[in-house]
């Protein structure tokens, strides 16, 4: 498949869409903080017309939503303390949709509501939900990291040691990219929070940014490696 024809794929499906106007919602803000006058209002403009148009499309996820959650494996006869973590995320992910949707209505005044206080309840699961996928990525290399370790120098086995080094570095990136996304979450957060409002427009534009190539170089890596096994 060639790179054309795997970005085109890419972008029909709704998670090609969502992370492409993510990077240029947050390339745009970068931009917007880096430059002056009518350009800097211009970029802001954009930046927020993508914005709203991921918030929008999210208002579709509550289905999806839920469906994850019922085909979630509750009960295992072997939970860990990393099950439980998978759980608490199943169950944020479900109560968040909901309350963005109620959010984003509140804050078009078609229901009347305390926009504040819902905006920064959102934000508290958008950054509970980092933190925990942050958990989980790093317990997954420390467990590949073991599994390689075990393995000897035979042949037979180093085909599956390159196999679980590119596995790491995948879930590396994706702990750069979480804690990326960490980062300028919590300055969504009010002032006086951590470090809420602290950061300026065109530092929560390069973190956004990065973390957005860094997941859209990630998912087209992996939609390549898998037309390549076909």
């Amino acid at each position: 498949m060639d790179q054309f024809t795997l970005l085109s794929n890419y972008l029909n499906s709704y998670e090609g869409r969502d992370k492409f106007l993510r990077f240029f919602s947050y390339s745009t803000k970068f931009l917007s903080g880096i430059t002056y006058g009518t350009t800097t209002k211009n970029f802001k403009t954009i930046s927020s017309e993508m914005s709203n148009c991921r918030v929008v499309l999210r208002l579709m996820d509550d289905v999806p939503a839920w469906h994850d959650a019922l085909s979630h494996e509750w009960i295992r006869k072997d939970t860990n303390w990393i099950s439980y973590i998978s759980d608490i995320q199943t169950i944020i992910d479900v109560i968040y949709s909901p309350i963005e949707s109620i959010c984003w209505a509140g804050g078009r005044r078609i229901i009347s509501i305390n926009t504040e206080l819902w905006d920064t309840t959102t934000t508290c699961f958008w950054i509970t939900s980092i933190f925990l996928s942050l958990i989980k990525s790093v317990y997954h290399i420390i467990k590949l990291n073991k599994y390689k370790q075990c393995l000897n120098d035979k042949s037979s086995n180093r085909i599956q040691r390159n196999k679980i080094v590119v596995q790491q570095r995948y879930e590396l990136l994706t702990c750069i990219r979480l804690v990326l996304d960490f980062s300028y979450a919590v300055s969504y957060l009010p002032n006086g929070t951590l470090y809420g409002g602290k950061l300026k427009t065109w530092h929560v534009g390069a973190l956004g940014t990065l973390s957005s190539l860094i997941g859209i170089y990630q998912a087209l890596n992996k939609r390549s490696n898998s037309s390549k096994s076909d």
